[in-house]
């Protein structure tokens, strides 16, 4: 499961929130590049600034996900802050910690100091601009015969006199059921503490933790050029022992000062994020032939850490005059991130048919298996950057980094590798106003970005792949109406090497991929009580090399679609005072399941809707929440960049209410 003025500002996200401003251009970027505050209603449609992607509390909206953006896995790339520090994820923050996020592409992307090339997720911590508590308990399956009970709370207390805060959450179902009919359950806690350190200095520190488990994923992968037959979703089609079981804990310590005229601002931040898993298996079913019949195997995995630390400290002074405003940011950061591949056995379990009950066997237990890999990856960094705004409305962004990246590798067959090499990279951006309420950007970024590890079903599975160059250019327009509504159109190309599988089965760096594409996006109030996000999106993923001019590969990378699309309203009817509806429509395109395209998962589209209902109780506020998932019931496949596909989850009704704001 997962995805204000609290005191004088309290974390470095009061210097991008400053930062931001550079770029407000007399309100036509007004909104976009900052993080909008945490909203006790939850309602995602309304707060959104645009189509790309918002998370509020377990509700998101927009074209982009947390895992996704224009065709990249970001859980792959690597490109995360939280609380508006450098973040280097090994997993997911909890939100016992986190409030929300933001996919920051385009316009709300041009003010961060040093943008990442495939975009940037910013995790929001909780907030405490006031007193609060909020106990939410509902159900997750809500027509099922076990309705899957959960429940969710947070609280903020202050000081008398303001300068200390602690905000905190809680988390937990003993009975939920995932995407594949697999039964789970999950807990987390976390605290976020605040407090002011003199008349300058302000500390924010959290410690989120995380624990689920629950029965281990599926997978599928067609024998031939033929789409994968329709299953029964409703039926668990893993062995019943295999498992997932994961801890994750992030921790971090962030300590600014509060921006004065004519002084260096200092900022200083420490962020641990760690998982520790002691099971990791996955089902797969293998050779799929077009009358359901399949291989099915179960990979065992034992005892898979990762663990990531982040360090970066920056001092940043800005020169304002009447007509001017200048701003220079130095920035030094590190990481070490650490992995440790699982030992891992794969259970061979036979022929079998989709169609009905797949073989099952006794639980193995603890078998041993083969070593597992280990990676280290350590990165030094020295950054200066500078924004520039004028009263005209123009505006630029610089940045120029000097990073240096030691690399070292254990193999599961007992190969060493170790490699050190040092990039330079920049980033550059400019805002010029066409009108009073029309701008233009452009930006480009070169910079690095994790690969990922091996998938499962690899030669090499779980093993680390090294981080990767990537560049980005981007053209765009923005127009602001004068009701609120936002139009964002945008042309980019970003390019950097592509993962694959060679000819022994190995996954690792194989060619270069290039995505062009074309965004549209459409956010905000149109008046008569209805927001509407909307979004459009149109992709030519390419790739290119030696392998592909040779015919080993396709020119296609596998999994990713060329057209996505989502529109989503609310709607307050008048004189309804506290009811609403809602209802969003995602749209993918068809994407090639192989390296050579001869398999395509069909296009597809997943309709949710909702309604709210707000009124006081006792005194209390209460808000009841009706959310469908997938309401028509849509069969589809979906495939990833390994070519493995899974299924659309089916229906689902949750309810809940929430006490407390």
């Amino acid at each position: 499961m997962s995805n204000c003025k609290a005191m004088p500002t309290t974390t470095r996200g009061s210097a991008i929130r400053r930062t931001a401003g550079i770029f407000a251009l007399s309100g036509a970027l007004a909104g976009t590049a900052t993080l909008a505050p945490a909203r006790a209603q939850d309602d995602v449609i309304s707060e959104a600034d645009d189509a790309f992607g918002s998370r509020i509390g377990v509700e998101s909206i927009g074209l982009y996900s947390e895992s996704l953006v224009r065709g990249f896995n970001l859980q792959q790339a690597g490109n995360y802050r939280i609380g508006g520090a450098y973040f280097v994820r090994a997993a997911a923050p909890p939100d016992t910690i986190v409030a929300g996020s933001q996919i920051r592409v385009g316009p709300s992307a041009l003010a961060l100091d040093f943008p990442a090339p495939s975009g940037v997720v910013e995790y929001r911590l909780l907030d405490d601009a006031r007193e609060r508590r909020s106990l939410e308990l509902g159900f997750q399956h809500l027509l099922d015969a076990n309705p899957r009970p959960y429940a969710r709370a947070f609280f903020t207390r202050r000081s008398r006199d303001g300068r200390a805060s602690l905000s905190g959450g809680a988390l937990g179902s003993p009975s939920a059921r995932y995407y594949y009919g697999n039964e789970a359950r999950y807990g987390g806690l976390g605290l976020v503490p605040r407090m002011a350190l003199g008349e300058r200095w302000q500390a924010t520190a959290f410690h989120g933790s995380y624990r689920q488990r629950y029965q281990a994923d599926v997978g599928y992968q067609a024998a031939g050029a033929h789409p994968l037959p329709r299953i029964d979703r409703s039926r668990y089609p893993g062995q019943d022992w295999s498992r997932y079981d994961t801890r994750n804990t992030t921790t971090g310590a962030i300590l600014t000062t509060q921006p004065r005229a004519g002084a260096w601002d200092m900022s200083l931040s420490a962020i641990d994020s760690r998982v520790d898993r002691p099971r990791s298996d996955f089902n797969l079913f293998r050779e799929v032939d077009a009358d359901g019949g399949a291989t099915a195997t179960t990979i065992v995995a034992h005892d898979r850490r990762l663990r990531a630390r982040a360090y970066e400290a920056s001092a940043r002074r800005d020169w304002s005059r009447d007509q001017r405003r200048d701003e220079l940011v130095v920035t030094l950061r590190g990481r070490r991130s650490h992995y440790h591949g699982p030992r891992v056995r794969t259970v061979v379990l036979g022929h079998t048919s989709l169609s009905g009950p797949p073989p099952r066997m006794a639980d193995p237990g603890d078998w041993g298996g083969e070593a597992g890999s280990t990676a280290a990856i350590g990165q030094e960094e020295a950054g200066i950057g500078w924004h520039h705004l004028r009263a005209s409305g123009m505006a630029a962004n610089l940045g120029l980094r000097r990073v240096r990246l030691d690399e070292s590798s254990l193999a599961a067959d007992g190969a060493r590798t170790s490699r050190s090499s040092s990039q330079w990279l920049y980033n550059a951006a400019v805002v010029l106003p066409l009108a009073e309420r029309l701008t233009a950007f452009a930006s480009t970024t070169r910079a690095i970005e994790e690969a990922g590890a091996a998938p499962e079903h690899a030669r090499n599975r779980f093993q680390i792949l090294p981080p990767a160059l990537a560049r980005q250019v981007e053209v765009g327009t923005k127009w602001q109406a004068a009701g609120g509504l936002a139009v964002i159109g945008a042309l980019f190309e970003i390019s950097k090497p592509e993962p694959g599988f060679d000819a022994d089965g190995t996954y690792r760096l194989l060619t270069e991929v290039r995505h062009r594409g074309a965004e549209l996006s459409v956010a905000g109030d149109i008046g008569g009580g209805l927001n509407v996000v909307a979004g459009l999106s149109w992709l030519q993923p390419r790739l290119r090399g030696e392998l592909v001019d040779a015919g080993t590969t396709g020119r296609r990378p596998v999994g990713r679609s060329s057209r996505l699309a989502l529109a989503s309203f609310r709607y307050q009817p008048p004189g309804w005072d506290g009811f609403s509806v809602d209802a969003d429509a995602a749209h993918h395109g068809e994407a090639p399941a192989d390296p050579f395209g001869r398999t395509r998962v069909p296009a597809r589209t997943i309709v949710n809707a909702g309604a709210r209902y707000r009124h006081v109780a006792g005194g209390v506020p209460v808000l009841w929440r009706l959310r469908i998932y997938n309401a028509t019931d849509r069969f589809a496949w979906s495939a990833g960049s390994s070519g493995i596909q899974t299924w659309e989850p089916g229906r689902r009704i949750m309810l809940s209410m929430t006490l407390g704001e």
